[in-house]
């Protein structure tokens, strides 16, 4: 008998989930690199080619250098980050704060009564310059785009990656109703690797082009190695060989049942309790109440990998992602009604042994024999 494949209904709420989370990421990413990043390089520009101030006009479209003395270094510590002020006392008195952008350079070697000199650029210090040795300041704007540059590469890799799962839930689940574990590591996998290498690719050179050179560079083999998989994986059966096992006591696991029979409302519970020629249905994580034992009558047809159009129940969603990679599916029948059970792959043999009829009392017992299938996993 050839199994009956029910019309698969299509789940809106992970296809919107996951093109909410595309839109947001490639919005994000669009806006950082063609609106932020060249701000900050134009900024960078307009800094390398500024000119020096002449008499006392101010430090807005050129650079104006101040000489004065170390007040003192001090390290300051506001939530997560860390930040190391250098005070400098001009020759009129005045102070001037500016936060190093480390703790080496001139940070390391200033102390109080050195001779200093701090360049100002549109009312910022932006370099401190100590008898010869320069460090630049948090608000030096030659790398400023390094970083703003970097999440824009990370966030449109995982855009993409988004939108390969909403156009794989779309479009290829019609064709591939099957839920393998591969659809769910492999491709997320691939694009957080690929959103990796593009986010440090910016920090680690010098100019774009070698940054988009240096993220291609690494995205061709995962993206390769991606596609390997997955060719491989998709050859695999959705169907396996399981031989039974008749558990010696009653054992409460984790598990659910859908059943388009009379008593399918009745299923209620996220625990299964097996035992010889028992299996129940029960909301006690102890299986000791609340009952409701699966009839004699179901038969076993085969054992599969979950549909996408499985109950949530079934395909142990709700139980979180890791549960979910090893849940499997044994297919009953109820006379013409069918009955899916889903339960951990490690517990597919107690249910089998379970839902045989135990044997009366001097009547031989029955073989142990695997359930038939199409093929192995």
């Amino acid at each position: 008998m050839t199994p009956t494949r029910r019309r698969r209904r299509r789940r809106r709420h992970p296809v919107r989930s996951s093109a909410a989370a595309t839109l947001v990421c490639v919005l994000a990413a669009l806006f950082l690199l063609f609106v932020t990043v060249p701000g900050k390089r134009a900024d960078s520009r307009a800094f390398a080619t500024a000119a020096a101030c002449v008499g006392d006009e101010p430090a807005l479209e050129c650079r104006k250098t101040i000489e004065g003395t170390v007040k003192g270094t001090e390290t300051v510590h506001q939530g997560k980050s860390t930040h190391y002020r250098l005070t400098i006392t001009g020759r009129g008195g005045d102070t001037h704060h500016a936060d190093m952008n480390g703790p080496a350079s001139v940070f390391a070697k200033a102390k109080p009564g050195d001779r200093v000199k701090a360049t100002y650029w549109r009312g910022k210090i932006r370099f401190v310059d100590l008898r010869g040795t320069v460090q630049l300041t948090e608000d030096q704007p030659k790398d400023a785009y390094r970083f703003p540059f970097a999440c824009g590469m990370g966030l449109l890799a995982l855009g993409g990656t988004f939108g390969w799962l909403t156009y794989w839930m779309v479009r290829q689940v019609r064709s591939h109703p099957a839920r393998y574990a591969w659809q769910a590591t492999v491709l997320p996998c691939a694009g957080v690797l690929t959103g990796i290498v593009a986010f440090v690719a910016p920090l680690v050179t010098d100019t774009v082009p070698t940054a988009l050179v240096l993220t291609g560079a690494g995205a061709v083999p995962v993206v390769l190695g991606a596609l390997w998989r997955i060719r491989v994986r998709r050859r695999q059966s959705e169907e396996f060989e399981v031989a039974p096992v008749v558990p010696e006591r009653e054992e409460c696991i984790e598990g659910g049942v859908a059943a388009r029979t009379p008593y399918g409302r009745e299923l209620i519970g996220a625990y299964l309790v097996v035992g010889p020629g028992l299996l129940a249905v029960t909301p006690d994580p102890a299986g000791r109440t609340l009952r409701r034992a699966l009839p004699h009558t179901l038969v076993v047809e085969r054992v599969r990998v979950p549909y996408w159009s499985d109950p949530s129940g079934v395909t142990a969603e709700t139980r979180g992602w890791r549960k979910a990679l090893r849940q499997v599916v044994i297919v009953c029948r109820d006379g013409a009604d069918e009955v899916l059970i889903g339960v951990q792959r490690k517990h597919v043999p107690w249910v089998l042994g379970a839902l045989r009829r135990p044997p009366a009392a001097g009547e031989p017992r029955e073989p142990r024999e695997p359930v038939p299938s199409e093929g192995r996993a």
